[in-house]
């Protein structure tokens, strides 16, 4: 009989009786995970199936060496997402930050499928909005010094336009660095417990470089799987 698991709104599987004894000897399955057998639609914990059936005991990796990574076997997460981290800058670049833009809220969403109290999310969500708020407000004000006779471009120029500009410019950065640290500590709280590969993030390069700087260690990892699925294979 197989057997399926769900955690949080995503659902693995199928497993044997013997697959969910080895993850959950590995910690990848935990006894609180919900599971269901096939044909079944009832969920109920791990641990009422695997019973009084003996555990069989995980192997003690050896400790890894600093900036390699190790990692399960198999495991029942979806993987980081899949782009090197060197075509994310090149089309970062092509379209003057938009993709950036695009790819932070696909970090962030894999981010909150692996560790659903993360706040990376809302916070790149708020920064967008107020970005889209300031383009509205520079177009609606340079239309309204138009429709009054007035010099656009001298308007945009002006002190104070431009001290209202900065200030919601700041804003925007001062958020977008705040998700950045947020999604630094979800991933390495994920990489750490449910995956453990001991990754350890730098606060400087989080705060300099953010998404892309989260890229090049998604790459790192997705390689990392797909030799491992290879030399299982």
């Amino acid at each position: 009989m197989n057997y399926f698991i769900k955690r949080d709104l995503n659902e693995y599987g199928p497993y044997t009786l013997a697959d969910l004894q080895k993850y959950v000897a590995s910690g990848n399955i935990l006894l609180t995970d919900l599971c269901r057998s096939e044909g079944l639609t009832e969920w109920i914990p791990v641990s009422q199936v695997i019973g009084n059936i003996p555990v069989p005991a995980a192997p003690q990796p050896a400790a890894a060496a600093p900036g390699v990574y190790t990692a399960p076997a198999v495991s029942p997460y979806p993987a980081p997402p899949n782009l090197h981290w060197g075509i994310c800058v090149l089309l970062s670049l092509i379209t003057c930050s938009l993709f950036a833009w695009i790819w932070a809220f696909v970090q962030a969403i894999w981010v909150r499928k692996v560790q659903p109290n993360s706040k990376g999310l809302i916070l790149y969500s708020i920064a967008a909005g107020i970005h889209i708020l300031s383009i509205v407000f520079e177009f609606y004000y340079g239309i309204t010094l138009g429709l009054h006779g007035r010099n656009a471009v001298a308007g945009l120029n002006s002190p104070e336009f431009r001290m209202v500009s900065g200030l919601i410019r700041l804003a925007i950065l001062i958020v977008i660095i705040l998700g950045n640290f947020s999604m630094r500590e979800s991933i390495e709280e994920h990489f750490n417990t449910a995956e453990p590969i001991g990754l350890s993030l730098s606060g400087v390069m989080t705060f300099f470089f953010g998404i892309l700087y989260f890229q090049y260690h998604f790459t790192k990892i997705n390689e990392m799987k797909q030799r491992q699925m290879g030399y299982a294979v």
